[in-house]
């Protein structure tokens, strides 16, 4: 089964420097899954996370998230492409696979 992983770093910075605060896996299937909250205080907010998935999928991150195969909620990530994005701290991070 294809995964995402997620890792956490702390603040909104420029590079990602030290070990990650968190770090996460959820499975990456043909229905939307959560992951656990991204931690760290309310100030200051923002969190470096790094996302890099086994597989293409959607990924979407809200208080309660779901991802959609059509794209309208969420962002596509394809495999094997880590990328980086800022996400406040409380936030869960949704996937579904693309097919």
């Amino acid at each position: 089964m294809a995964t995402l992983f997620i890792a956490v770093w702390g603040g909104a910075s420029l590079t990602l420097v030290g070990e990650p605060l968190q770090e996460i896996t959820v499975s990456i299937g043909a229905s939307s899954t959560q992951s656990s909250a991204i931690s760290g205080p309310a100030t200051p907010k923002q969190r470096q996370v790094r996302l890099y998935a086994d597989a293409d999928c959607f990924v979407h991150w809200a208080a309660d998230p779901t991802a959609l195969t059509d794209g309208t909620a969420g962002r596509p990530l394809g495999a094997d492409n880590p990328e980086v994005f800022n996400i406040d701290s409380g936030k869960l991070i949704a996937v579904i696979e693309r097919v």
